[in-house]
């Protein structure tokens, strides 16, 4: 008996005999990608600067620079799956270390962002190498590095991603415990972000459409290479989970799929016609990436209609990791298309003029903002002027389909549901979508009042809401549980989610409201705020850190979920009103502020209409300072309801233990006020009629004379 419940219980391993290492061919695939995107630049991109008047760097920095970046992505997107794999692809010891599989992955992640930190170096001075036409041999030079830094936003954005990465190697390398696995896969996917900053696709007209779906493109591509990286390792090593860990890689690569599919055609759209696909090398090169993406998904459906039955059938790794091979090694070139694709000019989008000669046609406001405005912000233009916003409009859409889908499955399962909480969750995502796509997104960027009204949407309306919904309690009731001896799946990261050190820090209530609070003095009153308003990834930050500052803090005073710190009621009233003064403060200082944030980049922006931006600055100070009030009278009436259900539901536990335990604790009450009765007797009358207040006209008490006091005690 005892032999068959560990067989049933022990993890599936593969039946495969022999252990296989794979740093051979993830060598072999950063090879290929490398490789390939430096021939095809050499190929394509003499003739682009022949054209520009840009002079010949040398073959050096011709073929090392996207080689470098090539062969660094690969190695970015095998450290994001390795750690990925680690996180939510292993199980973790019974005292919060990572098993042997879990510790490999993690150990492979660390060397690959080691890489990818080092060729992120690198790219520093080939970038100044390719810009201004000097060999490598001068830019390489240290005093030429802060040249590198200085004058192009480029060489900038790799030292942050040498930053990120270093971050990652070192901190993987001094832990083994699992609950920092989750932490290294965030910012190692972070540390390819700063590349969608400085990509073609962030500059031009139509560029907010273009940064954005690049960061989706990203973020699936890493995803899907990464994950099928590790995999590979994973297979070869006779790992554990293989079938369940396979079937979560499936499902992910899938929706990699149809996100790159659909972020790739948007950005081949905004730089392309349809005839530009056969007749300049752009196109071609766009062609043929599509090419090797629809092969990849014919690769992802053989996984689903083959490899992964067979795994599940046979326990036998081999069949998936061949194939696996073969489409990582396809992943490879594809990256190294893409990275050529990047190097090379697309055709320029030419408008007959009244001279009758083609010249390019593109404002000011579309270099700043990516389209043209041509009516002041107003009631018009609420109504006219809405443009969806990819990153924040899907996130929405993403966010309320996948709390709607909880919510199928708790039903399905007999549970029930407040209907209050999903009104609360939808209205959130609504009020999202609402924001991020309408005038209210379309004008943020370019007026200061208007990116006020949407700051206080994000840090304050749209949190609101959300915390209300409460979808982390809904899918702990919605998910089923993996069991002791299961992978941990999604309901079991959010309980690590809930009750780590980290969220517990910064739930705590004097943490949750100083990053509240601090970030708005530390963006506007410094120089932050000059600095991201000029970019387009810069808005996209700043709304992101609205939305993740102002969640976290009224997920402490008013979540629906449980937080890690748990907190009185009368203890989060005082810190919601704590934090009045300093946001009223704010508001006040902008109201009265002689000086312009980010003049510059305003006044670039060329608008049709005038526009005074100090009185414009001024009415933005004025709505920070008023929109406190409207989300203060919802927390406050929603705080006291908590308030009060509380006190309900103490009263309702304390009555079924009563009905329990036929009133015990009661019953021990006056057995003990019968003893003190029984007590008092025994002091004689006098005390009887003291303690009973039965005393008359002949013994008086006074209480201001104690002398009379003691005697009538027997004192």
């Amino acid at each position: 008996m005892t032999a068959t419940t560990k067989a049933e219980t022990s993890p599936p391993v593969s039946k495969d005999k022999k252990v296989r290492k794979s740093a051979g061919w993830y060598v072999v695939f950063v090879l290929i990608g490398g490789v390939l995107a430096g021939l095809l630049s050499m190929a394509f991109n003499m003739d682009s600067r022949a054209t520009l008047g840009i002079p010949d760097p040398g073959t050096i920095t011709t073929f090392g620079f996207p080689f470098a970046k090539a062969a660094g992505e690969l190695l970015a997107c095998l450290g994001v799956g390795s750690f990925m794999l680690a996180a939510f692809g292993t199980k973790q010891r019974a005292d919060g270390t990572l098993g042997l599989d879990g510790y490999t992955a993690s150990r492979t992640g660390m060397w690959a962002m080691l890489g990818w930190g080092l060729m992120a170096l690198m790219e520093i001075p080939l970038v100044l190498s390719d810009v201004s036409g000097q060999p490598l041999s001068t830019t390489i030079q240290l005093s030429n590095w802060a040249v590198s830094l200085e004058q192009t936003k480029e060489g900038l954005a790799w030292l942050w991603v040498a930053i990120f990465a270093g971050i990652v190697a070192l901190g993987s390398s001094l832990t083994r415990k699992w609950i920092w696995q989750p932490v290294f896969f965030a910012i190692s996917l972070v540390s390819m972000m700063p590349l969608a900053v400085v990509s073609h696709n962030a500059s031009g007209g139509a560029h907010d459409y273009g940064t954005n779906s690049y960061i989706w493109h990203l973020t699936f591509t890493v995803f899907w290479v990464g994950g099928l990286m590790a995999l590979v390792g994973h297979a070869r090593r006779r790992g554990e989970w293989m079938p369940e860990v396979v079937k979560r890689y499936s499902f992910v690569a899938l929706v990699a799929f149809i996100a790159m599919s659909a972020s790739g055609f948007i950005n081949a759209a905004i730089n392309i016609d349809w005839s530009d696909l056969v007749s300049n090398n752009y196109g071609i090169m766009v062609l043929v990436k599509a090419v090797l993406t629809i092969f990849l998904g014919l690769c992802g459906y053989v996984h689903r209609k083959i490899t992964i039955p067979e795994i599940e059938r046979a326990q036998s790794n081999r069949p998936f990791w061949r194939l696996a091979i073969v489409e990582v090694i396809i992943m490879a070139l594809t990256i190294g298309v893409a990275v050529a694709l990047g190097r090379t000019p697309p055709p320029p989008n030419f408008s007959e003029q009244a001279g009758g000669e083609g010249l390019p046609s593109i404002t000011q406001m579309q270099v700043k903002l990516g389209y043209n405005l041509e009516i002041p912000f107003g009631w018009e233009a609420m109504f006219t002027q809405w443009r969806f916003d990819i990153f924040f409009g899907s996130a929405a859409i993403i966010a309320a389909w996948i709390y709607l889908y909880w919510l199928y499955l708790l039903k399905k399962r007999g549970g029930t549901w407040p209907l209050s909480n999903t009104l609360w969750w939808i209205a959130g995502c609504a009020t999202l979508l609402f924001t991020s796509c309408s005038a209210l997104g379309v004008y943020m960027p370019a007026l200061f009042s208007v990116h006020m009204i949407a700051h206080m949407l994000y840090s304050m309306g749209i949190p609101v809401m959300l915390v209300l919904g409460g979808p982390v309690t809904l899918a702990l009731r919605a998910l089923k549980p993996a069991g002791r001896d299961g992978l941990p799946g999604i309901r079991e990261w959010l309980v690590v989610f809930i009750n780590n050190p980290v969220s517990r820090f910064l739930t705590h209530p004097v943490v949750a409201t100083v990053q509240f609070v601090a970030g708005f003095y530390l963006l506007y009153m410094t120089p932050i705020y000059d600095f991201l308003a000029d970019e387009h990834a810069g808005h996209v930050f700043m709304n992101i850190h609205f939305l993740i500052s102002g969640y976290i803090f009224y997920w402490v005073i008013i979540g629906v979920d449980a937080a890690p710190q748990q907190i009185e009621p009368s203890v989060k009233l005082v810190t919601l009103m704590g934090s009045l003064p300093f946001h009223a403060w704010f508001g006040i200082s902008l109201m009265q502020s002689q000086q312009v944030l980010a003049e510059a980049y305003y006044a670039s922006l060329d608008l049709p209409w005038a526009v005074n931006l100090l009185e414009d600055q001024n009415v933005g100070g004025a709505v920070a300072w008023a929109a406190g009030e409207v989300p203060l009278y919802i927390v406050t009436v929603a705080l006291f309801v908590q308030w009060r259900r509380s006190d309900e539901k103490d009263a309702a536990r304390y009555d079924r233990v009563a009905d329990r335990n036929n009133d015990e604790e009661l019953a021990a009450y006056n057995e003990m006020l019968a003893r003190m009765s029984q007590q008092v007797g025994v002091g004689g009358e006098d005390e009887r009629d003291y303690y009973t207040s039965e005393v008359d006209a002949q013994h008086p008490v006074h209480m201001d004379n104690p002398i009379d006091a003691s005697k009538r005690r027997g004192r």
